[in-house]
């Protein structure tokens, strides 16, 4: 009786421990992605890249560049997160928040810019808002 008792526990534990190193990998591996995305996302070093080499910026209005784009990230994915679970209020709320944090990026970007690249930089600009507004990704349910 206590060797079955002995073995149950046995396998209990083996379970627990199982889920646990499961759950932790499981997270890490989300971090290190959430990481590399933000860190390395083609499309934001081809922007920035690309406004460089439209505007002529310069390295210190580069690095403001990338600071600027770093904070409206995070701006648009804490919206993102905001918003996931209440895709009925996409259209009604989220658009006019989103182009929010976007006129307030536009205007940052406009201050580290000098007066010869603004006229460039509103170009660029119609280029860009030409483009349809990202909207967060709904579940296929709901699509």
């Amino acid at each position: 009786m206590k060797s079955k008792l002995s073995v149950a526990l046995l396998w209990i534990l083996v379970f627990l421990l199982g889920c646990i190193s499961g759950a932790v990998s499981h997270y890490l591996y989300q971090e290190h992605l959430k990481t590399a995305i933000q860190a390395n996302t083609p499309k934001f070093k081809d922007l920035i890249n690309g406004m460089a080499r439209e505007l002529k910026l310069d390295t210190k209005q580069q690095e403001a560049l990338r600071e600027i784009f770093g904070q409206t990230r995070q701006q648009v994915h804490s919206l993102n997160q905001e918003f996931k679970p209440q895709y009925e209020t996409l259209n009604e709320q989220y658009k006019p928040r989103f182009e929010g944090i976007r006129d307030e990026s536009d205007s940052k970007i406009r201050q580290i810019l000098r007066d010869d690249q603004k006229p460039l930089f509103e170009a660029f600009l119609k280029k860009v808002h030409a483009a349809p507004s990202p909207q967060p990704k709904q579940p296929s349910a709901l699509r």
